[in-house]
This record gives C-alpha cells, sequence and structure tokens, in this order.
C-alpha cells in the first residue's frame, strides 16, 4: 500500500497556497527545482500529474483538485496530534489582511472565535485594497493575506458572481447614476465596460475610499453600484437583467502565502480559507440573485 508523505503533501498545498513551485521554494526553504522534483515523485505516487499547464500559468489538474482537500486534511490531523502530545499552546503574534468586502461580513465572528479559542496569539487584521495588503506582505509586514484575484497563479479559495445593487427605481434613469470606490478597483472596470458593451449611458456621481460610504449611497438611493451580494443590506435591491443592466463576471478572493508562517498564522489561514469559502450570501440576496438572472 503507497503512503503519501506529509512531506510532499505539505510542498504541493504550499504551491497551490502561493500559486507557484517558486513561491512554494520559499515558503518550504527548498529551491524550485526541489520542489518540482517533489510534484513529480507525488503525482508517481498518486498516478496522475496533479498539475497541468495553461499558457504561461500551472493550474490543478483534476487529480489536484481531487487530493487538495484531503491533503489539507491530513497535514492539519497531523498538526493537531503533535499539538495535542507536546501540549503546544498556539503563541505569538499573527498578522493577517483582508478586503473589506470580508471584514464587514464574512470574517468578524470566525476571528472572534479564534481570538477567544487561542487567547496567546496577538492577532492584528489589515483591511485595505488589495494592491496595498500584497506590498505589505511582501514586505513582510502581514503573515498572509486573502484579497481580490490580481494574477491567475494565486489560489482563488471562492468565486462570488458581481451584481448590481441600489434601489430598483433608480435603474430606470437615463444615464443611469452609479457610485464607485476610488481606483484602482475591479468592480469600477467591469460596470463600465458592461455598461459601454450594451451602449448604456452612466454618469458617475459619487466616488468614496470606503464601503461604508459606498453602502450608505446605495441605501440612501444616490446610485447604483456594483460588487458581490455580500455588500447587500435591507434597503439594497439585487438588480439584473429586468432593470436593463448588463450581465457581470465573476470575481474572485484569493490567498496569498509569501513566506513560512508559523503554526499560529497556519492556524488561522486554514480556519479563514474555510469561513470564506463556505459562508454563502444572505438567502433574500441569494434569492434576488437567481430572480436577477431569470
Amino acid at each position: 500500500m503507497k503512503d503519501l508523505p506529509l512531506e510532499l503533501l505539505r510542498t504541493f498545498v504550499a504551491t497551490v497556497d502561493t500559486g507557484s513551485m517558486a513561491g512554494a521554494a520559499r515558503v518550504v526553504s527548498r529551491t524550485p527545482s526541489a520542489v518540482s522534483l517533489q510534484m513529480c515523485k507525488l503525482g508517481e505516487l498518486v498516478g496522475q500529474p496533479l498539475f497541468r499547464r495553461t499558457g504561461r500559468a500551472q493550474v490543478l489538474s483534476r487529480a489536484g483538485e481531487l487530493l487538495l482537500p484531503h491533503a489539507r486534511e491530513i497535514l492539519g490531523a497531523s498538526e493537531r496530534a503533535l499539538a495535542a502530545l507536546s501540549g503546544e499552546r498556539l503563541e505569538g503574534p499573527v498578522r493577517f489582511g483582508t478586503v473589506q468586502d470580508l471584514a464587514d461580513r464574512v470574517l468578524p465572528r470566525a476571528l472572534a472565535d479564534f481570538s477567544k479559542q487561542y487567547p496567546g496569539v496577538a492577532l492584528h487584521v489589515q483591511v485595505a485594497q488589495s494592491a496595498v495588503l500584497l506590498e505589505q506582505a511582501q514586505a513582510g509586514e502581514l503573515d498572509f493575506v486573502v484579497c481580490f484575484q490580481t494574477r491567475r497563479a494565486q489560489r482563488v479559495v471562492r468565486r462570488e458572481p458581481m451584481v448590481w445593487l441600489g434601489h430598483r427605481e433608480l435603474a430606470d434613469l437615463n444615464p443611469l447614476p452609479i457610485a464607485v470606490l476610488d481606483p484602482p478597483c475591479g468592480y469600477i472596470e467591469a460596470a463600465t465596460q458592461a455598461l459601454r458593451r450594451i451602449g448604456r449611458p452612466y454618469g458617475i456621481v459619487l466616488r468614496t475610499p470606503s464601503l461604508a460610504g459606498l453602502r450608505a449611497a446605495l441605501e440612501a438611493g444616490l446610485a447604483i453600484g456594483c460588487r458581490t451580494a455580500l455588500l447587500r443590506s435591507g434597503s439594497i435591491d439585487v438588480l439584473g437583467e429586468a432593470e436593463r443592466l448588463p450581465s457581470l463576471p465573476d470575481i474572485a478572493f484569493a490567498l496569498h502565502v509569501p513566506r513560512p508562517m508559523s503554526a499560529a498564522a497556519r492556524r488561522l489561514a486554514a480556519l479563514v480559507r474555510e469561513v470564506v469559502a463556505t459562508t454563502p450570501a444572505s438567502p433574500l440576496a441569494a434569492t434576488q440573485l437567481a430572480r436577477a438572472a431569470s
């Protein structure tokens, strides 16, 4: 019977989370060529290649996608067993960065529970734009980041459809009044490109540096915005084709791990990844989204 060595699984997960074998090499303290050899060996053990090349990027094969959750589970079980046997207490600072979309609605309860479960960990959470977070991570100021995917090689944790949000009666106005966050912002580009594609006139009536400001503008009926259903609140409708608004692409949240992490940071990263991947938008927003798309 074949076994899957923890060392190979750890390198495999690092390759997925960093988006490249070069990134994994930094995490597991090996050379890129050694990482490549390890992935070939692991592929031989499972009987199928774990990655396939798409253009210049390497993405998971079907076998890699099937192996990944099991690899995470095996590594997590190993860490928990060692911690239990050694009486390890997670301690030290953990510096985590994320975007406002997740900080507002998805992560607060999970982060609070983590702090209660591990009182010896000093948790520092930085909320900023994706570009800022990635710069801070590369500079050594953050242990890991969950932000919008900016490079194809990054490990995607969750995909969420972009939607139009606002008061329904505003969709009849011409030009369409829209509110946006200060650039750089992928939502601005997606929204304006979609409107130009169908020849729908629009005007940017409000720019704001914060997601709270954007939500307030939508709630007050000042404009229509483009975000995900995670931003929806009680007075904001999910809009769509019925309001003559064009379809929008999905946006991806991705995990970025720039260097080896402490045990506490790894534990938090696993929790954040799970929460971001599994937390649904509100039931009402999901219902409205389905109606808007029908």
